[in-house]
């Protein structure tokens, strides 16, 4: 299988390539030409990192270019998409809209747009079949919805809309769960010391809620904190997350919460491309280590010094 991975600006000259060659069988080469220029350097530029690329050793084969819009907190959208002829059928677009939608719901968008012209029947039947539905128009082309002038005099569009599962409403009985918010920390860091039974409210500073609380989860019971994990998206590993604290109330342990939390991180690092979970503990923390193989991770050794003199962690791995 063909594997996915974020774009990059450096793509833009290929992805130009790609479109002027692939849509060569349907358009002539000034048609295809001008088609490009629907996707100038900005896209790549400032989207980069919610747009997709399939590629093989051959070189790129796919890709979306999409963003999360920063008008309209709700949405994201699917700006253009191509796929090699000798790929299509299949199912390559649908991967890619998938993990989009997978990014945008772990984003918190519960909207996907996108727009095609009236002519493009192949598009119209894909976005259908994808679950869009069509947005009301002015006037009917062909027995669709049509927008006139939409992108210009004469560009008429069809408009395709989406809504998504969010994750941050993600709910295991009878807790409620949400991605975190920086105003979370005192309430977290204010009940720690006291469901570990000793100091360790000093392992979690402000910054880790501050710069990480979109990847990070709260669990309530009746508006209490009931459980939370602090977890980030590695900047300098791309394939890797890492959960840093994690927590549950000693009334609700063994209530299965601490799983359900690690499963919704886990969701939302596969919705970024991650393909590994890494933690550490004390190597005298047994029942850390318990849990942690429980969900799949493998762990090493004690590591002698691992955080400073004296400070000897065991370190976890699990593939997604």
């Amino acid at each position: 299988m063909h594997p996915i991975r974020r774009a990059r600006t450096a793509d833009h000259p290929a992805l130009v390539e790609c479109v002027q060659k692939w849509w060569g069988d349907s358009r002539s080469p000034q048609q295809a030409r001008e088609l490009s220029l629907l996707l100038p350097r900005l896209f790549l530029q400032h989207f980069a990192g919610t747009s997709l690329v399939l590629e093989d050793p051959t070189g790129i084969r796919a890709f979306l270019v999409g963003f999360h819009s920063a008008d309209n907190g709700h949405q994201a959208y699917v700006h253009f998409v191509g796929v090699d002829p000798q790929l299509r059928r299949q199912d390559i677009a649908r991967r890619l809209y998938t993990r989009f939608f997978e990014r945008a719901a772990a984003a918190g968008r519960t909207e996907v747009c996108a727009v095609t012209s009236p002519h493009n029947t192949g598009s119209v039947a894909f976005h259908t079949a994808m679950g869009f539905e069509l947005d009301p128009g002015d006037h009917e082309a062909r027995g669709l919805p049509v927008h006139s002038d939409y992108d210009g005099p004469g560009q008429h569009r069809v408009v395709f809309r989406r809504k998504l599962g969010a994750p941050g409403a993600g709910t295991l009985e009878p807790f409620t769960t949400r991605p975190a918010e920086p105003e979370d920390f005192d309430t977290v860091v204010g009940v720690v010391d006291q469901w570990w039974g000793r100091p360790a409210s000093r392992d979690l500073t402000r910054v880790f809620v501050d710069h990480f609380f979109a990847t990070s989860l709260i669990a309530e019971r009746d508006g209490e904190l009931a459980g939370f994990v602090i977890g980030f998206l590695s900047p300098s590993k791309p394939d890797e997350a890492y959960i840093h604290f994690t927590g549950v109330a000693p009334a609700w342990r063994r209530s299965g919460l601490g799983r359900f939390l690690y499963e919704r991180f886990f969701e939302l690092a596969r919705a970024d491309g991650r393909s590994l979970v890494k933690a550490i503990t004390s190597p005298s923390n047994s029942r850390s280590v318990a849990f942690h193989n429980a969900m799949g991770f493998t762990n090493s050794a004690p590591i002698a010094d691992y955080d400073g003199p004296c400070l000897d962690r065991v370190t976890f791995t699990r593939p997604l």
